[in-house]
Protein backbone atom coordinates (compact mmCIF):
# COMPACT_ATOMS: atom_id res chain seq x y z
CA UNK A 1 0.00 0.00 0.00
CA UNK A 2 1.50 3.30 -1.02
CA UNK A 3 1.84 6.26 1.31
CA UNK A 4 -0.87 8.36 -0.31
CA UNK A 5 -3.46 5.62 0.04
CA UNK A 6 -2.45 4.99 3.65
CA UNK A 7 -2.60 8.73 4.42
CA UNK A 8 -6.08 8.95 2.87
CA UNK A 9 -7.29 5.89 4.73
CA UNK A 10 -5.91 7.22 8.03
CA UNK A 11 -7.69 10.49 7.43
CA UNK A 12 -10.93 8.71 6.56
CA UNK A 13 -10.59 6.46 9.58
CA UNK A 14 -10.03 9.43 11.94
CA UNK A 15 -13.10 11.17 10.54
CA UNK A 16 -15.16 7.98 10.78
CA UNK A 17 -13.97 7.26 14.30
CA UNK A 18 -14.77 10.76 15.41
CA UNK A 19 -18.19 10.57 13.83
CA UNK A 20 -18.81 7.11 15.28
CA UNK A 21 -17.82 8.25 18.76
CA UNK A 22 -20.05 11.31 18.59
CA UNK A 23 -22.88 9.24 17.16
CA UNK A 24 -22.60 6.77 20.03
CA UNK A 25 -22.86 9.69 22.47
CA UNK A 26 -25.87 11.12 20.66
CA UNK A 27 -27.60 7.76 20.51
CA UNK A 28 -26.83 7.15 24.20
CA UNK A 29 -28.39 10.51 25.06
CA UNK A 30 -31.36 9.70 22.82
CA UNK A 31 -31.80 6.40 24.69
CA UNK A 32 -31.75 8.26 28.00
CA UNK A 33 -34.29 10.72 26.65
CA UNK A 34 -36.42 7.81 25.42
CA UNK A 35 -36.24 6.15 28.84
CA UNK A 36 -37.18 9.43 30.50
CA UNK A 37 -40.02 9.88 28.02
CA UNK A 38 -41.23 6.37 28.75
CA UNK A 39 -41.15 7.16 32.47
CA UNK A 40 -43.17 10.32 31.86
CA UNK A 41 -45.62 8.39 29.68
CA UNK A 42 -46.07 5.64 32.27
CA UNK A 43 -46.60 8.25 34.98
CA UNK A 44 -49.17 10.06 32.83
CA UNK A 45 -51.14 6.84 32.46
CA UNK A 46 -51.07 6.24 36.21
CA UNK A 47 -51.96 9.83 37.09
CA UNK A 48 -54.63 9.95 34.39
CA UNK A 49 -56.58 7.06 35.89
CA UNK A 50 -56.26 8.54 39.39
CA UNK A 51 -57.22 11.99 38.16
CA UNK A 52 -60.27 10.61 36.35
CA UNK A 53 -61.40 8.85 39.53
CA UNK A 54 -60.92 11.91 41.74
CA UNK A 55 -62.55 14.17 39.15
CA UNK A 56 -65.60 11.92 38.98
CA UNK A 57 -65.85 11.95 42.77
CA UNK A 58 -65.52 15.73 42.80
CA UNK A 59 -68.32 16.08 40.24
CA UNK A 60 -70.54 13.76 42.27
CA UNK A 61 -69.85 15.72 45.45
CA UNK A 62 -70.39 19.05 43.70
CA UNK A 63 -73.64 17.78 42.19
CA UNK A 64 -74.76 16.69 45.66
CA UNK A 65 -73.87 20.06 47.16
CA UNK A 66 -75.67 21.91 44.35
CA UNK A 67 -78.81 19.82 44.90
CA UNK A 68 -78.72 20.49 48.62
CA UNK A 69 -78.16 24.21 48.00
CA UNK A 70 -81.16 24.32 45.63
CA UNK A 71 -83.31 22.60 48.23
CA UNK A 72 -81.98 24.95 50.92
CA UNK A 73 -82.74 28.04 48.86
CA UNK A 74 -86.23 26.78 48.10
CA UNK A 75 -86.97 26.09 51.76
CA UNK A 76 -85.31 29.31 52.83
CA UNK A 77 -87.52 31.31 50.47
CA UNK A 78 -90.72 29.89 51.94
CA UNK A 79 -89.51 30.01 55.53
CA UNK A 80 -88.20 33.58 55.23
CA UNK A 81 -91.50 34.76 53.78
CA UNK A 82 -93.43 33.01 56.54
CA UNK A 83 -91.09 34.38 59.21
CA UNK A 84 -91.40 37.94 57.87
CA UNK A 85 -95.18 37.69 57.79
CA UNK A 86 -95.32 36.31 61.32
CA UNK A 87 -92.94 38.99 62.59
CA UNK A 88 -94.99 41.69 60.89
CA UNK A 89 -98.27 40.36 62.25
CA UNK A 90 -96.84 39.82 65.74
CA UNK A 91 -95.34 43.32 65.72
CA UNK A 92 -98.64 44.85 64.62
CA UNK A 93 -100.76 43.03 67.21
CA UNK A 94 -98.14 43.74 69.90
CA UNK A 95 -98.26 47.44 69.08
CA UNK A 96 -102.05 47.28 69.14
CA UNK A 97 -102.00 45.47 72.48
CA UNK A 98 -99.42 47.87 73.97
CA UNK A 99 -101.52 50.83 72.88
CA UNK A 100 -104.77 49.52 74.33
CA UNK A 101 -103.07 48.46 77.58
CA UNK A 102 -101.57 51.92 77.90
CA UNK A 103 -105.01 53.41 77.36
CA UNK A 104 -106.53 51.10 79.99
CA UNK A 105 -103.75 51.95 82.46
CA UNK A 106 -104.44 55.64 81.96
CA UNK A 107 -108.22 55.33 82.16
CA UNK A 108 -109.40 56.13 85.68
CA UNK A 109 -112.44 54.23 86.95
CA UNK A 110 -115.16 56.37 88.56
CA UNK A 111 -115.28 55.26 92.22
CA UNK A 112 -118.97 56.19 92.58
CA UNK A 113 -120.26 53.76 89.97
CA UNK A 114 -118.43 50.84 91.61
CA UNK A 115 -120.56 50.99 94.72
CA UNK A 116 -122.31 47.73 95.50
CA UNK A 117 -126.07 47.41 95.01
CA UNK A 118 -127.75 48.14 98.37
CA UNK A 119 -130.31 45.40 97.91
CA UNK A 120 -127.79 42.74 96.92
CA UNK A 121 -126.20 40.18 99.23
CA UNK A 122 -123.18 39.81 96.90
CA UNK A 123 -120.03 41.01 98.58
CA UNK A 124 -117.95 43.57 96.75
CA UNK A 125 -115.10 42.00 94.82
CA UNK A 126 -111.56 43.27 94.53
CA UNK A 127 -112.52 44.88 91.25
CA UNK A 128 -114.71 47.34 93.07
CA UNK A 129 -111.52 48.84 94.41
CA UNK A 130 -109.96 49.14 90.95
CA UNK A 131 -108.44 52.50 90.24
CA UNK A 132 -108.02 52.07 86.47
CA UNK A 133 -109.60 49.82 83.83
CA UNK A 134 -106.36 47.80 83.58
CA UNK A 135 -107.05 46.46 87.07
CA UNK A 136 -109.93 44.42 85.66
CA UNK A 137 -107.69 42.52 83.23
CA UNK A 138 -106.04 39.12 83.63
CA UNK A 139 -102.45 40.32 83.36
CA UNK A 140 -101.15 36.73 83.68
CA UNK A 141 -102.96 35.71 80.51
CA UNK A 142 -101.50 38.64 78.61
CA UNK A 143 -97.99 37.83 79.76
CA UNK A 144 -98.43 34.16 78.89
CA UNK A 145 -99.55 34.92 75.36
CA UNK A 146 -96.79 37.46 74.78
CA UNK A 147 -94.10 35.20 76.27
CA UNK A 148 -95.14 32.11 74.33
CA UNK A 149 -95.51 33.97 71.03
CA UNK A 150 -92.13 35.68 71.48
CA UNK A 151 -90.45 32.39 72.39
CA UNK A 152 -91.85 30.57 69.39
CA UNK A 153 -91.06 33.48 67.08
CA UNK A 154 -87.47 33.54 68.32
CA UNK A 155 -87.16 29.82 67.61
CA UNK A 156 -88.53 30.28 64.09
CA UNK A 157 -86.20 33.21 63.45
CA UNK A 158 -83.21 31.38 64.90
CA UNK A 159 -83.66 28.41 62.57
CA UNK A 160 -84.32 30.79 59.66
CA UNK A 161 -81.04 32.60 60.40
CA UNK A 162 -79.18 29.28 60.64
CA UNK A 163 -80.56 28.18 57.28
CA UNK A 164 -79.74 31.57 55.76
CA UNK A 165 -76.16 31.39 57.01
CA UNK A 166 -75.64 27.83 55.76
CA UNK A 167 -77.24 28.48 52.37
CA UNK A 168 -75.09 31.60 51.92
CA UNK A 169 -71.96 29.66 52.93
CA UNK A 170 -72.66 26.78 50.56
CA UNK A 171 -73.60 29.26 47.86
CA UNK A 172 -70.10 30.73 48.17
CA UNK A 173 -68.64 27.22 48.08
CA UNK A 174 -70.72 26.47 44.99
CA UNK A 175 -69.21 29.50 43.26
CA UNK A 176 -65.75 28.20 44.13
CA UNK A 177 -66.75 24.76 42.83
CA UNK A 178 -67.82 26.24 39.51
CA UNK A 179 -64.57 28.17 39.30
CA UNK A 180 -62.64 24.95 39.86
CA UNK A 181 -64.61 23.05 37.22
CA UNK A 182 -64.11 25.89 34.75
CA UNK A 183 -60.34 25.94 35.27
CA UNK A 184 -59.90 22.15 35.54
CA UNK A 185 -58.14 20.43 32.64
CA UNK A 186 -60.19 18.44 30.15
CA UNK A 187 -60.01 14.71 30.70
CA UNK A 188 -60.51 12.52 27.62
CA UNK A 189 -58.73 9.81 25.70
CA UNK A 190 -56.56 12.41 23.93
CA UNK A 191 -54.50 12.66 27.10
CA UNK A 192 -53.38 9.04 26.78
CA UNK A 193 -53.18 9.08 22.96
CA UNK A 194 -50.94 12.17 23.22
CA UNK A 195 -48.39 10.28 25.33
CA UNK A 196 -48.57 7.18 23.11
CA UNK A 197 -48.18 9.22 19.93
CA UNK A 198 -45.21 11.03 21.38
CA UNK A 199 -43.64 7.73 22.43
CA UNK A 200 -44.11 6.34 18.93
CA UNK A 201 -42.48 9.47 17.53
CA UNK A 202 -39.60 9.05 19.98
CA UNK A 203 -39.13 5.44 18.98
CA UNK A 204 -39.08 6.34 15.28
CA UNK A 205 -36.43 8.97 15.91
CA UNK A 206 -34.28 6.72 18.08
CA UNK A 207 -34.66 3.81 15.64
CA UNK A 208 -33.51 6.06 12.83
CA UNK A 209 -30.57 7.20 14.94
CA UNK A 210 -29.68 3.60 15.74
CA UNK A 211 -29.68 2.77 12.04
CA UNK A 212 -27.44 5.76 11.38
CA UNK A 213 -25.12 4.57 14.15
CA UNK A 214 -24.94 1.08 12.60
CA UNK A 215 -24.20 2.64 9.23
CA UNK A 216 -21.35 4.68 10.73
CA UNK A 217 -20.00 1.63 12.53
CA UNK A 218 -20.06 -0.42 9.32
CA UNK A 219 -18.29 2.37 7.47
CA UNK A 220 -15.66 2.61 10.19
CA UNK A 221 -15.14 -1.17 10.03
CA UNK A 222 -14.74 -1.02 6.26
CA UNK A 223 -12.10 1.71 6.49
CA UNK A 224 -10.27 -0.13 9.27
CA UNK A 225 -10.42 -3.41 7.34
CA UNK A 226 -8.92 -1.84 4.22
CA UNK A 227 -6.26 -0.07 6.29
CA UNK A 228 -5.20 -3.16 8.24
CA UNK A 229 -5.16 -5.40 5.17
CA UNK A 230 -2.02 -3.55 4.00
CA UNK A 231 -2.96 -4.22 0.40
CA UNK A 232 -3.05 -1.57 -2.17
CA UNK A 233 -6.77 -0.81 -2.54
CA UNK A 234 -8.33 -0.14 -5.87
CA UNK A 235 -8.96 3.46 -6.76
CA UNK A 236 -12.71 2.81 -7.08
CA UNK A 237 -12.74 1.39 -3.54
CA UNK A 238 -10.96 4.46 -2.18
CA UNK A 239 -13.44 6.71 -3.96
CA UNK A 240 -16.38 4.83 -2.38
CA UNK A 241 -14.85 5.04 1.11
CA UNK A 242 -14.07 8.70 0.56
CA UNK A 243 -17.61 9.50 -0.62
CA UNK A 244 -19.08 7.60 2.36
CA UNK A 245 -16.84 9.53 4.72
CA UNK A 246 -17.97 12.83 3.22
CA UNK A 247 -21.54 11.93 4.26
CA UNK A 248 -20.51 11.46 7.93
CA UNK A 249 -20.94 15.19 8.86
CA UNK A 250 -24.37 15.15 7.23
CA UNK A 251 -25.34 12.08 9.25
CA UNK A 252 -24.02 13.78 12.36
CA UNK A 253 -26.21 16.80 11.71
CA UNK A 254 -29.18 14.50 11.22
CA UNK A 255 -28.39 12.73 14.48
CA UNK A 256 -28.12 16.04 16.32
CA UNK A 257 -31.41 17.16 14.80
CA UNK A 258 -33.06 13.87 15.78
CA UNK A 259 -31.68 14.16 19.30
CA UNK A 260 -33.04 17.69 19.54
CA UNK A 261 -36.47 16.41 18.44
CA UNK A 262 -36.26 13.54 20.93
CA UNK A 263 -35.31 15.93 23.71
CA UNK A 264 -38.06 18.38 22.75
CA UNK A 265 -40.60 15.55 22.75
CA UNK A 266 -39.36 14.37 26.13
CA UNK A 267 -39.69 17.90 27.48
CA UNK A 268 -43.19 18.18 26.01
CA UNK A 269 -44.26 14.93 27.63
CA UNK A 270 -42.54 16.00 30.84
CA UNK A 271 -44.49 19.24 30.82
CA UNK A 272 -47.69 17.28 30.22
CA UNK A 273 -46.82 14.98 33.11
CA UNK A 274 -46.19 18.01 35.31
CA UNK A 275 -49.56 19.47 34.29
CA UNK A 276 -51.38 16.24 35.14
CA UNK A 277 -49.42 15.79 38.34
CA UNK A 278 -50.26 19.33 39.41
CA UNK A 279 -53.90 18.82 38.37
CA UNK A 280 -54.04 15.60 40.38
CA UNK A 281 -52.53 17.31 43.42
CA UNK A 282 -55.00 20.18 43.09
CA UNK A 283 -57.90 17.77 42.57
CA UNK A 284 -56.86 15.73 45.61
CA UNK A 285 -56.58 18.88 47.73
CA UNK A 286 -59.93 20.11 46.41
CA UNK A 287 -61.56 16.75 47.09
CA UNK A 288 -60.26 16.85 50.66
CA UNK A 289 -61.70 20.34 50.97
CA UNK A 290 -65.09 19.06 49.82
CA UNK A 291 -64.86 16.17 52.27
CA UNK A 292 -64.10 18.70 55.01
CA UNK A 293 -67.57 20.16 54.33
CA UNK A 294 -69.25 17.01 55.64
CA UNK A 295 -69.84 18.44 59.16
CA UNK A 296 -71.38 21.57 57.62
CA UNK A 297 -73.52 19.43 55.30
CA UNK A 298 -74.64 17.39 58.29
CA UNK A 299 -75.51 20.66 60.07
CA UNK A 300 -77.47 21.80 57.00
CA UNK A 301 -79.42 18.53 56.87
CA UNK A 302 -80.12 18.81 60.58
CA UNK A 303 -81.36 22.34 59.95
CA UNK A 304 -83.64 20.96 57.21
CA UNK A 305 -85.16 18.63 59.79
CA UNK A 306 -85.54 21.55 62.17
CA UNK A 307 -87.32 23.51 59.44
CA UNK A 308 -89.70 20.59 58.90
CA UNK A 309 -90.37 20.58 62.64
CA UNK A 310 -91.31 24.27 62.64
CA UNK A 311 -94.83 23.53 61.40
CA UNK A 312 -96.19 23.29 64.95
CA UNK A 313 -94.41 26.51 65.98
CA UNK A 314 -95.72 28.36 62.93
CA UNK A 315 -99.28 27.14 63.47
CA UNK A 316 -99.10 27.89 67.20
CA UNK A 317 -97.64 31.36 66.54
CA UNK A 318 -100.41 32.16 64.06
CA UNK A 319 -102.95 31.02 66.65
CA UNK A 320 -101.26 33.08 69.38
CA UNK A 321 -101.22 36.14 67.15
CA UNK A 322 -104.94 35.62 66.56
CA UNK A 323 -105.54 35.29 70.31
CA UNK A 324 -103.53 38.41 71.09
CA UNK A 325 -105.34 40.34 68.36
CA UNK A 326 -108.71 39.07 69.61
CA UNK A 327 -107.80 40.02 73.16
CA UNK A 328 -106.67 43.48 72.02
CA UNK A 329 -109.97 43.93 70.20
CA UNK A 330 -111.83 42.82 73.33
CA UNK A 331 -109.83 45.30 75.44
CA UNK A 332 -110.61 48.08 72.95
CA UNK A 333 -114.27 47.19 73.17
CA UNK A 334 -113.93 47.07 76.96
CA UNK A 335 -112.61 50.65 76.92
CA UNK A 336 -115.30 51.75 74.49
CA UNK A 337 -117.95 49.99 76.56
CA UNK A 338 -116.77 51.76 79.70
CA UNK A 339 -117.15 55.05 77.88
CA UNK A 340 -120.62 53.93 76.78
CA UNK A 341 -121.38 52.84 80.36
CA UNK A 342 -120.69 56.30 81.75
CA UNK A 343 -122.77 57.86 78.98
CA UNK A 344 -125.56 55.36 79.71
CA UNK A 345 -125.47 56.12 83.44
CA UNK A 346 -125.77 59.82 82.77
CA UNK A 347 -128.55 59.19 80.23
CA UNK A 348 -130.49 57.07 82.74
CA UNK A 349 -130.14 59.76 85.38
CA UNK A 350 -131.44 62.29 82.90
CA UNK A 351 -134.38 60.03 81.99
CA UNK A 352 -135.05 59.37 85.68
CA UNK A 353 -135.12 63.09 86.42
CA UNK A 354 -137.39 63.70 83.45
CA UNK A 355 -139.76 60.97 84.61
CA UNK A 356 -139.78 62.45 88.12
CA UNK A 357 -140.68 65.86 86.74
CA UNK A 358 -143.34 64.34 84.55
CA UNK A 359 -144.75 62.46 87.55
CA UNK A 360 -144.81 65.57 89.71
CA UNK A 361 -146.60 67.52 87.00
CA UNK A 362 -149.11 64.72 86.54
CA UNK A 363 -149.76 64.41 90.31
CA UNK A 364 -150.22 68.16 90.55
CA UNK A 365 -152.71 68.09 87.69
CA UNK A 366 -154.61 65.14 89.22
CA UNK A 367 -154.79 66.81 92.61
CA UNK A 368 -156.00 70.04 91.06
CA UNK A 369 -158.58 68.13 89.05
CA UNK A 370 -159.71 66.23 92.13
CA UNK A 371 -160.15 69.46 94.12
CA UNK A 372 -162.02 71.07 91.25
CA UNK A 373 -164.29 68.02 90.93
CA UNK A 374 -165.09 68.13 94.64
CA UNK A 375 -166.02 71.80 94.39
CA UNK A 376 -168.30 71.28 91.41
CA UNK A 377 -170.03 68.29 93.08
CA UNK A 378 -170.57 70.39 96.22
CA UNK A 379 -172.11 73.17 94.13
CA UNK A 380 -174.38 70.62 92.43
CA UNK A 381 -175.47 69.08 95.74
CA UNK A 382 -176.22 72.46 97.27
CA UNK A 383 -178.22 73.64 94.25
CA UNK A 384 -180.12 70.47 93.34
CA UNK A 385 -179.60 67.94 96.12
CA UNK A 386 -182.49 69.07 98.25
CA UNK A 387 -184.91 68.67 95.40
CA UNK A 388 -183.87 65.11 94.43
CA UNK A 389 -185.05 62.05 96.31
CA UNK A 390 -182.19 59.99 97.69
CA UNK A 391 -183.43 56.78 96.11
CA UNK A 392 -183.67 58.41 92.72
CA UNK A 393 -179.89 57.91 92.09
CA UNK A 394 -178.24 56.56 95.20
CA UNK A 395 -174.65 56.66 93.74
CA UNK A 396 -174.79 60.32 92.84
CA UNK A 397 -173.61 61.09 96.36
CA UNK A 398 -170.37 59.03 95.96
CA UNK A 399 -167.17 61.04 96.28
CA UNK A 400 -164.96 61.49 93.19
CA UNK A 401 -162.24 58.88 92.55
CA UNK A 402 -158.83 59.91 93.72
CA UNK A 403 -155.91 58.56 91.57
CA UNK A 404 -152.38 57.94 92.79
CA UNK A 405 -149.04 57.42 90.92
CA UNK A 406 -147.34 54.32 92.28
CA UNK A 407 -143.67 53.59 91.37
CA UNK A 408 -142.38 50.06 91.05
CA UNK A 409 -138.78 49.34 92.10
CA UNK A 410 -136.15 51.50 93.72
CA UNK A 411 -133.55 53.79 92.22
CA UNK A 412 -130.01 52.84 93.28
CA UNK A 413 -127.97 53.89 90.29
CA UNK A 414 -125.19 56.19 91.64
CA UNK A 415 -124.38 59.49 90.10
CA UNK A 416 -120.85 59.59 88.61
CA UNK A 417 -118.32 62.09 89.89
CA UNK A 418 -118.10 65.55 88.44
CA UNK A 419 -114.95 64.59 86.52
CA UNK A 420 -116.80 61.75 84.82
CA UNK A 421 -119.74 64.01 84.03
CA UNK A 422 -117.42 66.48 82.37
CA UNK A 423 -115.90 63.70 80.27
CA UNK A 424 -119.36 62.52 79.24
CA UNK A 425 -120.37 66.04 78.26
CA UNK A 426 -117.20 66.38 76.20
CA UNK A 427 -117.88 63.01 74.56
CA UNK A 428 -121.47 64.00 73.70
CA UNK A 429 -120.33 67.36 72.28
CA UNK A 430 -117.80 65.48 70.16
CA UNK A 431 -120.49 63.21 68.78
CA UNK A 432 -122.79 66.17 68.08
CA UNK A 433 -119.96 67.92 66.26
CA UNK A 434 -119.56 65.10 63.75
CA UNK A 435 -121.02 65.63 60.28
Amino acid sequence: MDASARSLLLELMATSKKGLSLAEQLCSQAREELDACQSHSDEIEKIYSKLCFVSRQIKVQISTVESIVRIGRSRLGGLSATSRELQRDLRNVSLRMDHVLRVLRDKQVDPEIQKAHPGSNIQASDHTRAAVLFDFLDEGQIQRLQHESTERMQRIQSITDQLQELVTYFGEQRTEFKSYLTSAITLDESALSFAREKMELQERHTTSMAKSLISLANHYDQVAQVLTADIQPMQEELEVLKSDTVVVPVIMDELKESLALVRATREEIGIREHIYTTAYQEATAFFKKIQALEPDLAHLLETFRSVEGLGDDIDATEKLIGEINGLAIWYEEFHNSYEALTVEIVRRHQVHEAQKRLTRDFVDKMEAGYTEEQSRRAVFAERHGKFLPVDLCPTIADPPIQYQVVSHGEWFLPMPTRATLQLVEAHIRGLEGRP
